[in-house]
């Protein structure tokens, strides 16, 4: 029923059309370089290798009482989507791959995406034994343009509110060892982000690494010197006109001794000099700082704890993670630097393995929800003071993760910062072994210097049964409840969803 539904309203031609239009687009930019990774992989493959690959489909059929997010005049509307998604994992001697990756394709129409590539992928080959190396990576995903503009968790609404942002890398280093006193690597890498969205900036950055880290001669006395020379430049001037444009290079000596298996202390000194826009004409070429210290009381926890000091702050910084059997602690908190394209580059997803180390299917039937690595609908740099936590606890037949976030971010190019907190619980639940139950309760709250201010509060439930060995059903329902101070902004939605999920 489902297939018919959707079969219906999506005709195939189209399909195939876009897919080929997607990949036409992506090959103008970054073809030649893929094309480069993936011959030096093919051709490494023949000496010795493990394939491994899989994929699926999923059909779904979606309801919506608020097809724009509207707070009156709601329209409702169906939405009819095909996801094919695949898994593709190659090993050899001298080089290995893999690939994750879902295209949604939907019939919105409207001004909306009908096609939302999800992409990630990464390869490395050997090309002289034991000294030239290349890799390479790609990558799409969705997310919002504007952090303040109403939008869902998924690109399937007509705000116009999300983007696509396309990435890839390339990445050729050597390496040489000399005997057990030192290895020294030289990377360079050039990198490029294309956005669907015309308000967000293409860009490309080129940087250069260069490290010397001592060798096992040195015993429990560890040290290093690196060398870091990154350029990034954007194609316009973004939604303010702002020029985004950066050149940083720096340089440093860290020092590390280990006591014992338990604890480690390092220190780190070093100079910087950075080239970019900033509101108040700061002075950012200055020396830098950071010391630190690891206790790993034994293998089921870690605490990394240090504080430092760059131009635009004091850096502290904090990882602590502990499990016992059924439980994982996890905790995270840091001031560093960064810009825009990072963040909209660093999102997680296609995870193959949960906090417990557990393997887990990376693609799935769930919808492909927004990245919530939230950042300014402009471009430029900003400091990030970043707080992130989790606590999940695992069952025979059940988890629950209860997890809190909360992202400072203080622009250098112009004077206002935004905060982005998102508080959740997640529970899923086996009720049988072949019905199983998932639900999410997140709350999202937002605003800046500026004034802006927005909350939104979600509810998601979904009841999977498993079919055959290779085919599920699925039955979806969320409800979104947003309330902001942009004048006719609020919204509520409540959706309802359809899945059939095919596995080859």
């Amino acid at each position: 029923m489902v297939m018919v539904m959707v079969t219906a309203q999506i005709e195939p031609e189209r399909v195939v059309s876009r897919m080929g239009a997607f990949l036409w687009m992506f090959s103008q930019r970054s073809g030649k370089a893929v094309v480069v990774v993936l011959l030096a992989l093919y051709a490494s493959s023949g000496n010795a290798g493990e394939w491994k690959a899989k994929s699926n489909v999923v059909f779904s059929e979606i309801y919506t009482d608020n097809i724009k997010l509207q707070e009156s005049g709601e329209d409702s509307d169906f939405i009819s989507v095909i996801r094919p998604g695949f898994d593709v994992e190659g090993k050899g001697r001298r080089a290995n791959m893999s690939m994750r990756a879902a295209f949604e394709f939907n019939d919105l129409g409207g001004g909306a995406d009908a096609l939302n590539p999800r992409i990630r992928g990464d390869g490395s080959v050997e090309l002289l034994e034991d000294f030239f190396f290349l890799e390479g990576d790609i990558y799409s995903n969705q997310s919002q343009i504007d952090p303040f503009g109403a939008a869902g968790n998924s690109s399937l609404n007509k705000t116009e509110n999300t983007t696509t942002t396309y990435d890839y890398s390339v990445s050729p280093f050597v390496v040489h060892r000399f005997a057990q006193f030192a290895d020294l690597k030289l990377r360079y890498t050039f990198d490029d982000q294309i956005n669907k969205s015309d308000e967000l900036s293409d860009s490309t950055q080129n940087s250069v690494v260069l490290t010397l880290n001592s060798g096992p001669e040195f015993g429990r006395i560890n040290w290093g010197l690196t060398s870091d020379y990154k350029k990034t430049k954007f194609d316009g001037g973004g939604y303010l006109n702002q020029n985004a444009d950066s050149e940083r290079y720096s340089s440093s000596i860290k020092v590390g001794y280990r006591f014992d298996r338990k604890w480690q202390l390092s220190g780190t000194l070093g100079q910087e000099w950075n080239d970019y826009q900033t509101y108040n004409n700061e002075d950012t070429d200055d020396q830098f700082w950071d010391v630190g210290v690891l206790w790993t009381p034994n293998k089921r926890a870690s605490v990394d704890l240090g504080y430092g000091q760059h131009f635009y702050s004091t850096t502290p910084r904090l990882k602590l993670t502990y499990q016992v059997r059924h439980s994982v602690v996890s905790v995270s908190y840091s001031r560093t630097l960064t810009d825009t394209r990072s963040e909209r580059r660093n999102a997680d997803f296609f995870a193959n393995q949960d906090v417990f180390g557990d393997l887990v299917d990376p693609i799935t039937g769930e919808p492909l929800f927004l990245t919530d690595n939230v950042t300014f609908r402009d471009q430029g740099i900003f400091t990030n003071e970043l707080f992130d936590s989790s606590w999940t606890l695992k069952g025979r037949r059940t988890s629950l993760t209860l997890f809190f976030k909360e992202s400072k971010q203080i622009r250098e190019d112009v004077d206002g910062d935004q905060t982005f907190t998102t508080t959740g619980i997640r529970l899923s639940r086996d009720l049988s072994s072949k019905l199983s139950a998932t639900s999410r309760i997140t709350w999202d709250e937002r605003e800046s210097t500026a004034g802006d201010q927005a909350d939104t509060s979600r509810f998601y439930l979904s009841l999977d049964r498993q079919l055959t060995p290779k085919t599920s059903v699925g039955l979806a329902y969320s409800f979104s409840d947003r309330d902001s101070e942009l004048p006719s902004d609020n919204y509520k939605e409540n959706r309802v969803s359809v899945n059939l999920s095919i596995d080859f």
